[in-house]
């Protein structure tokens, strides 16, 4: 096939310019002054790369077409094209959103990322707001080296146990670390009372009062630092929470909202009717005794074929949960607002209606004088919760009944109690748990500039936590054969608040 001379002259000096290596030479300064030790590389080229020294300058060979990469910690990388020159000065900026520039909250103080000293773990609004959890450990779960988060039940309203760096006592509630929002100590100590709220392994937390939503960042001090502030207090370590603040500019109304459900994870594998019965006759053949009158799972007198997955009827269910968060903020150089509200319902998977609901709203104003020496930074939070369970956990029974037991309705809708022969397991939905929690956290930072980086502080706080609950054992929880009558109910209830003992409320 032919060619032209002139086309090959022309293909020969194109292919020669692209692939013929230059010298280049340069300085690299952050605007003012040279900087050492800056890399530079060439694009999609490997070991080819070069170091500048104690003047800034680099000498790098590369093709007129190539693009060069300059990197130094602490400043965005540069791109730049060589386009045929032999000299490359390049001018780096400093990264204002790189990690050493963030600051953490140290308790009294705060210190720069890359500065702090003692063992901080944090995490950010960021983190928590993609988690549609109702309490603040839920959030830091799985978060955090070192801070070991279990939940106590999956039942609506339920709480957390927390350790830092391991156990440091052998009782479960000395090793609760201490709490403190926006500079107020948050008393974590149980509000509610055991023989109340038995539907939980343990008592209730408060700290399912503290919107998660309303979060800015959640500091842990989990080492020395935690004690050399707070003293003896944090000796099981420091939760520092830091609620969201208004930010200058215009007025911006943002509204969320989630729904969502929820159902047991895993149910244990339970043998079938075939092979419980199996396993029964079994051991009384081992045992070499009869079947007792009272062996009803076995003798005959309940339906030998009949099965039912008792983990599904009485814990299978789907819990619905609804969230709406609504927040109003803005303001000027000087003076910044935000104003937010929430409401959370969520069901439970037992059978009936068992709502758990919360809502409540937080305010913070943040303004600073024209001369900028007084400042003032005032927060308030507000939480109401109602909670509304069976007394009983229904999880025992559903891994603990026959598989033939009888049903749980009557062909009328009354409770089955087949002669007498079993207590049906849904006469706990007639014993209700009840509690009310409100919650109220205040803070006020004043500070005045008395001489330049010289600043006299105080620092103001209130809080108001009480709670009321109520367990109700009604006569209808027992079989009818009884003859119970109002006589044999009873109500349990328990009110207390953080501050005085169990039994005097004051409102």
């Amino acid at each position: 096939m032919p060619f032209s001379s002139l086309f090959a002259k022309s293909s020969y000096r194109h292919n020669f310019n692209f692939f013929q290596q230059i010298e280049i030479k340069g300085t690299v300064k952050d605007g003012s002054n040279p900087l050492p030790g800056v890399t530079i590389s060439v694009k999609n080229k490997l070991n080819v790369a070069a170091i500048s020294d104690y003047s800034g300058q680099y000498t790098i060979a590369a093709a007129p077409a190539d693009t060069l990469v300059v990197s130094f910690i602490g400043f965005k990388t540069a791109f730049i094209a060589v386009k045929n020159r032999k000299v490359v000065d390049v001018q780096l900026h400093y990264d204002t959103t790189i990690l050493q520039e963030v600051r953490v909250n140290a308790g009294y103080y705060s210190v720069k990322e890359s500065e702090r000293t003692g063992n901080i773990a944090r995490i950010t609004s960021k983190d928590i707001e993609t988690q549609p959890v109702t309490n603040v450990l839920a959030a830091m779960q799985g978060r955090m080296a070192g801070v070991s988060i279990i939940q106590q039940t999956g039942v609506p309203g339920g709480g957390f146990d927390i350790k830092i760096r391991g156990q440091n006592s052998l009782r479960t509630d000395a090793n609760q670390p201490l709490y403190i929002i926006d500079g107020v100590p948050y008393s974590s100590d149980p509000v509610g009372y055991n023989q109340t709220s038995s539907i939980y392994p343990a008592v209730t937390s408060p700290l399912n009062s503290i919107n998660p939503d309303a979060i800015e960042s959640i500091e842990v001090l989990k080492d020395a630092d935690a004690t050399s502030i707070y003293g003896s207090r944090g000796a099981n370590g420091v939760v520092l929470i830091t609620t969201k603040k208004g930010k200058k500019g215009k007025t911006v109304f943002t509204v969320k909202t989630s729904t969502g459900a929820g159902s047991v994870a895993k149910f244990m594998d339970l043998m079938n009717t075939e092979q419980y019965l199996e396993m029964r006759r079994q051991a009384f053949l081992n045992d070499k005794i009869p079947y007792r009158a009272t062996d009803y799972d076995v003798n005959g007198t309940w339906d030998q074929n009949r099965y039912t997955d008792w983990q599904k009827e009485l814990i299978g269910g789907t819990s619905v949960i609804n969230n709406v968060q609504g927040t109003i903020s803005g303001g000027s150089d000087k003076t910044q607002f935000l104003l937010s509200r929430n409401y959370r319902q969520e069901s439970s998977v037992f059978p009936g209606s068992f709502p758990y609901k919360k809502g409540g709203g937080q305010f913070n104003l943040n303004h600073t004088s024209q001369d900028d020496k007084f400042r003032l930074t005032f927060s308030a939070g507000f939480t109401a919760q109602k909670n509304n369970q069976p007394a009983f956990d229904l999880t025992y029974d559903a891994r603990s009944l026959a598989p033939n037991a009888p049903a749980l309705y009557n062909p009328d809708g009354s409770l089955n109690w087949e002669n007498s022969t079993w207590e049906n397991p849904l006469r706990n939905l007639n014993a209700e748990y009840k509690s009310q929690t409100n919650d109220l956290v205040t803070n006020a930072l004043l500070s005045y500039e008395i001489i330049p980086s010289l600043f006299i502080k105080t620092s103001l706080g209130y809080t108001n936590l009480n709670t009321i609950e109520t367990r109700t054992s009604p006569s209808s929880i027992y079989n009818p054969i009884y003859n119970a009558t109002s006589a044999n109910s009873k109500q349990e209830p328990y009110c207390g608040t953080a501050f005085y003992a169990p039994g005097i409320c004051r409102y």
